[in-house]
């Protein structure tokens, strides 16, 4: 019997061991839904473990679900042992509570992770979350302007008039896009504006612009157009949680409603002429392209969908795969490429 018990026992470790390297894979390559399956799947069997608790609670951050996020990290909290895992515990109630628009206790957290002395990896985590969502002591002299939709913050190298500038025309595309969208979003975008052109910021040590949406949290550049990055958002929070993005659908939608008024469809026709493109490929393969292509292409391409049927192409904005279109259009997703393609032509 002690035998049958030790062989049941190790089989059962050895399913956990199974299920939480699936888990930790899938999260990340951001297959957040099947994380939160697996995670699940290991606490039937331990509900104390601390990585499947980190794990769930990060998914649902990841997907902008931040009620059903806060319980697991409060249970990190409890389980939470070595000032590593304390760590990782207060950056999860960090992000977790800023997604809740609670950003008192979400910089609480911020600041008690600070004065964990833990490894190299988890220091640049904090610190890179510290940068994107605006409590690092660098953003101390910034200027912070609230609308009713929006928190922007700017680089103090700006001026009054522009600043001034940037609100109205910034808050003005919220609106216009939202006029398509209709979302509700969590709480008001954070809008960083960075005084200079430069596409590489040496702070963040990302390029810039850029979103990211379950956090309502845009970096931008000084000349970017008015909506592209507030679109990001608010495609996000349009639909399903969840989301599955592809470059040439989601950046599409960005350049569709950036708020500049030009013709979609005659600027990707001059660089498409240049630079003729497969999209088929460069969606369905996520062949790559540059963005100087890719953007006005795909821009010119979700508006042809949109003005096909709008309804189909909100489907299609909370998976957009080609695979998904497929379904959602059958065969005829493929006539409708090659329509466009034409168009380029």
């Amino acid at each position: 019997m002690k035998k049958i018990l030790l062989i049941c026992g190790l089989a059962g470790s050895v399913l956990c061991f199974s299920q939480k390297k699936e888990m930790t894979t899938a999260f990340k390559t951001k297959n957040y839904k099947e994380a939160l399956s697996l995670g699940q799947k290991v606490l039937e069997n331990n509900s104390g473990d601390f990585e499947a608790n980190l794990i769930i609670s990060a998914s649902y951050n990841s997907l902008g679900d931040f009620q059903k996020a806060l319980p697991y990290s409060k249970k990190l909290e409890v389980i939470a042992e070595s000032d590593e895992q304390k760590s990782w515990t207060f950056m999860q109630l960090m992000v977790a509570n800023y997604g809740l628009d609670d950003k008192e206790t979400s910089r609480k957290y911020y600041d008690q992770a600070k004065k964990i002395n833990a490894q190299e990896k988890t220091v640049v985590e904090l610190d890179n979350l510290g940068k994107v969502l605006g409590f690092d002591s660098f953003y101390d002299q910034w200027t912070t302007i609230e609308t009713e939709n929006m928190i922007f913050h700017f680089d103090p190298s700006i001026n009054q008039e522009t600043r001034n500038k940037i609100v109205k025309t910034r808050q003005k595309a919220f609106v216009k896009v939202n006029e398509f969208f209709e979302t509700k979003l969590p709480k008001k975008i954070d809008f960083f504006v960075w005084g200079s052109n430069d596409v590489y910021n040496q702070f963040l040590k990302r390029s810039l612009g850029f979103t990211l949406a379950n956090y309502c949290v845009s970096h931008n550049r000084l000349n970017q157009t008015a909506g592209h990055e507030i679109t990001h958002n608010l495609s996000f929070w349009q639909g399903n949680k969840g989301k599955i993005r592809t470059e040439f659908i989601n950046e599409g939608i960005g350049v569709c409603f950036d708020q500049n008024e030009n013709n979609k469809l005659e600027t990707a026709k001059e660089v498409y002429k240049k630079s003729p493109i497969d999209i088929k490929k460069v969606w369905a393969e996520n062949q790559k392209s540059g963005n100087e292509v890719l953007y006005p292409v795909s821009g010119a391409f979700v508006q042809y969908l949109i003005n096909y049927d709008k309804a189909r192409f909100l489907e299609l904005n909370n998976n957009q795969t080609y695979e998904n279109a497929k379904t959602i259009y059958g065969n005829t997703i493929d006539s409708l490429i090659e329509d466009f393609t034409d168009k380029l032509k």
